[in-house]
């Protein structure tokens, strides 16, 4: 008996002795409730520890426990949870973010010894950048969700907000740490395949599936082509990494001394590789850069991950905070790949009584084949959609997803799918794209363009008009479009009518018939500032310049023969009838006319070597150029065939760039040239375009009057330079107001051949003084000069115009002020 009892009581105590304690958890942010990975969870009074993983998730094994354990995190406020003497027992953990601030690291003697393990990262930047392969292409999934959060006591008790959050009491709360709540309102899934082929460079993604489910989306198709991994590209072996439309500065950069100072903090082991831990900080707190933590590969000095955030100290507006979280894989050709990637980006409140925004990207990235490239004709559409991308079932995204959706994530699909039934959210997110896009979608038809609909001039007095367009749900294959104005002064009916056939979807190709009567004016053709909306809607009002009606036919096509190059042709018939004074000399008569007919066969070539377009339902939407040039050739014969009166050729070059400069901001430049051929009426010609109104545009010469010069053969450039923080950023006072420096210089060569100067009569056929058209002196350009500040409280900037040339002209100002208003990041 006494030898069973001395048995029970060694083996109670050998088993505690022995006993294996395992604590497990997450740890997350208490604010977004994103996993934190990479933060250290440490057994508070021992060296035992571990760190999280990609997904904050961590597990401690321990013979023996303290009573709590701690969890620590760089830009967090330290937590510590009390433990028990459980065997297996889950600690879970909500940091929350805390004000960081660096304080001085002073080295007594030498370089500081982070400087050399930078260093060398960023001479072996070359071999482990991902751009360094022929090709590579991957599997990804990619997740985004996007909520209304920082509600103001202000915004929750208007009466439309109340009745939303009455009508998700059924459904879980959101809510971060201190229990305010988050309001849902996007979340997607997206399984795709990403290619990239270097020499040339080409990118292509391919969406297999995609569910996207959010308020006010009501078609998928658009939406998913965004939604991809292409646009979640964050290479920090860049020397730039583009964010939100701005040039960040890699830590690991060719530049990395001017921008940022580091701390190395410690050494540890991740996986099977031991890393340096260090601690990055920009060494302006206004400058675009990253403040946080990476780990370098002490074998290889090779990126291993990185911890970043965009603080709300650097010169952007309204982003409270911007965090990239990523693990990198190694290929088998030896260049990385991220495995893993988090984004976080906080809009803050725009004023006291509004909401502020959260968006939240998160990217896995398997199956990585190297070095076997595709055909340059595969990459010819950037983003492609396969034919049933959004056919799939509950069961697809169970077995697809690479983690399963946390329960908070559920709940936000379930909101959502709420939210978008609620008539008060249908109305305003309906009103919100009936604005920015002009038409609001009935059925198979769209209503629009508003713009169009109320207009007063001294021509037309009130003008009313009506619009309207088929969408895809009548057919991915046919466009038809209608619009009809009336002018209660002129009594004049105006129409357009058009009809588009697309032949091909996958190389864009349309061929298009369509016919209009619209009043014009000259120089400020409507034709030519599409692009600028808000611009042309301005010059529509009030006292129309040089106005006449134009009744033109044309039938167009268009084809995208290969990656960013598409051609153009067609045949177009323009009446010109002016309702102004105007009279030109007929070439073989010398006779008087005022009216006149073109027939015009038109071609023209647009070429953007890394241009991304997407389709938007039936139309083509570029979002522009990320690295290279767009170019663009036009060229028109002009015949006497067809009722056409005047013979002549016109060719026409542009050419359009943005430019990183680095620390000096970004840079913008348009070249435009061309050359009329043949004798012709100076509506015809170039008529360059001024800007007489107090709002700075960039189509315009600012200084320049509207209708002031004229040219049958012109060069200009235009260039405009945003230098971002630079130089402001470092003016004590001035920088706390973020305010950004801003430049412009505008040249212009010009003339006009001796008989297009003729055939214009200085009198009429009563003999009337005439006033002709004003132009250039081949041997002296126009030359403006200008300067200004953007970001004046955060929306207003101002520029300052001065004009170096031709001041003697009647009207001519030296010195203009410009005001513009712009929502910028």
């Amino acid at each position: 008996m006494i030898r069973l009892v001395l048995f029970l009581f060694s083996f109670s105590f050998f088993t505690q002795a022995f006993a294996q304690f395992t604590v497990k958890g997450k740890v997350s942010d208490a604010q977004t409730g994103d996993p934190i990975p990479f933060a250290s969870v440490l057994l508070k009074g021992t060296t035992i520890g571990i760190s999280t993983d990609f997904e904050g998730n961590y597990l401690i094994q321990s013979r023996s426990l303290p009573d709590s354990i701690l969890v620590s995190y760089l830009g967090y406020i330290n937590a510590t949870k009390a433990l028990s003497q459980e065997t297996d027992q889950t600690v879970n953990f909500q940091l929350k973010p805390s004000d960081f601030e660096l304080e001085a690291f002073v080295f007594e003697a030498g370089e500081n010894p982070a400087f050399e393990i930078i260093r060398r990262a960023a001479e072996k930047r070359k071999e482990f950048d991902k751009r360094s392969l022929s090709a590579y292409e991957t599997k990804n999934y990619t997740k985004i969700e996007i909520d209304i959060d920082n509600l103001s006591e202000d915004f929750r008790n208007r009466k439309s907000v109340r009745n939303v959050t009455a009508v998700l009491d059924s459904i879980k709360e959101l809510t971060d740490d201190e229990g305010e709540k988050i309001l849902p309102v996007f979340f997607s899934e997206t399984i795709s395949k990403y290619y990239y082929r270097n020499i040339p460079e080409l990118k292509k993604e391919i969406i297999e599936k995609t569910k996207v489910t959010g308020v006010g989306i009501t078609d998928g198709s658009t939406t998913s082509q965004i939604t991809g991994s292409v646009f979640q590209e964050y290479n920090f072996y860049k020397n730039w990494l583009q964010i939100l439309n701005k040039d960040f500065m890699s830590p690991i950069s060719d530049g990395w001394k001017t921008f940022y100072d580091y701390d190395l903090l410690d050494s540890v082991l991740i996986g099977q590789d031991s890393c340096y831990r260090l601690l990055v900080y920009p060494r302006r707190e206004q400058d675009l850069a990253f403040t946080g933590t990476i780990w370098i590969n002490k074998a290889d000095y090779s990126l291993k991950q990185v911890d970043l955030t965009i603080s709300k100290a650097a010169n952007l507006n309204y982003v409270e905070r911007i965090k990239i979280q990523q693990e990198l894989a190694p290929t088998t050709a030896g260049p990385l790949i991220p495995s893993k990637t988090r984004v976080l980006i906080e809009i803050g409140q725009v004023s006291a009584n509004s909401a502020g925004l959260l968006a939240k990207f998160y990217t896995t990235t398997d199956s990585v084949i190297v070095d076997q490239p595709k055909e340059t004709a595969f990459f010819n559409q950037a983003v492609e959609l396969k034919p049933d991308f959004n056919q799939h079932d509950p069961a697809f995204w169970q077995i697809s997803r690479p983690d399963p959706l946390s329960s908070d994530e559920l709940a936000v699909l379930q909101m959502v799918d709420t939210l978008k039934k609620i008539p008060i959210i249908r109305f305003y997110s309906e009103g919100l794209k009936f604005f920015a896009t002009g038409y609001k979608p009935i059925g198979k038809v769209d209503i629009g363009p508003w713009p169009g609909f109320f207009n007063y001039n001294d021509v037309e007095g009130v003008r009313l008009g009506f619009g309207m367009r088929t969408n895809y749900k009548f057919s991915k294959s046919w466009v038809i479009r209608g619009y009809l104005a009336y002018g209660f002064t002129d009594q004049e009916l105006k129409y357009t009518a058009s009809v588009t056939r697309i032949l091909d979807r996958a190389r864009w190709t349309t061929i298009s018939l369509t016919t209009q009567k619209e009043i014009d004016q000259v120089g400020l053709e409507i034709s030519n500032l599409q692009s600028n909306s808000i611009f042309l809607a301005a010059s529509r009002f009030g006292t129309l310049r040089s106005p006449y009606f134009s009744t033109n036919h044309r039938l167009n096509f268009q084809r995208e023969f290969f990656k960013g190059f598409l051609f153009s042709a067609g045949l177009a018939s323009n009446q010109f009838d002016p309702l102004f004074d105007f009279y030109y000399l007929e070439k073989d008569t010398r006779e008087y006319k005022s009216s006149y007919k073109t027939t015009e066969i038109q071609a023209g070539i647009r070429y953007g070597r890394d241009e991304i377009i997407i389709i938007n339902d039936n139309e083509r939407a570029s979002l522009g150029s990320l690295k290279w040039p767009i170019f663009e050739v036009n060229y028109a014969k002009g015949m006497k065939w067809l009722s056409g009166d005047i013979e002549y050729s016109k060719l026409s070059f542009y050419v359009y760039q943005r430019i990183n400069l680095g620390i000096l901001g970004v840079g913008r430049y348009e070249l435009d040239a061309g050359k009329v051929f043949g004798e012709v009426p100076y509506p015809l010609m170039k008529n360059h375009l001024g800007n007489e109104t107090i709002f700075y545009t960039t189509a315009a010469f600012n200084t320049m009057n509207f209708t002031e010069f004229s040219s049958d053969q012109f060069v200009s450039v235009r260039y405009r330079q945003s230098f971002e923080g630079f130089l402001l950023n470092s003016i004590p006072l001035i920088k706390k107001l973020k305010w950004r420096f801003v430049g412009n210089a505008n040249v212009l060569w010009g003339s006009v051949q001796d008989y297009n100067i003729e055939n214009v009569p200085t009198v009429d056929p009563e003999g009337n003084p005439l006033d002709t058209f004003g132009r250039l002196d081949a041997n002296v350009p126009y030359v403006e000069l200008g300067y200004g500040i953007e970001n004046i409280f955060k929306f207003f900037r101002v520029d300052f115009f001065h004009r170096m040339t031709y001041l003697d002209n009647p009207g001519a100002k030296p010195f203009v002020v410009k005001v513009s208003a712009q929502i910028i990041l």
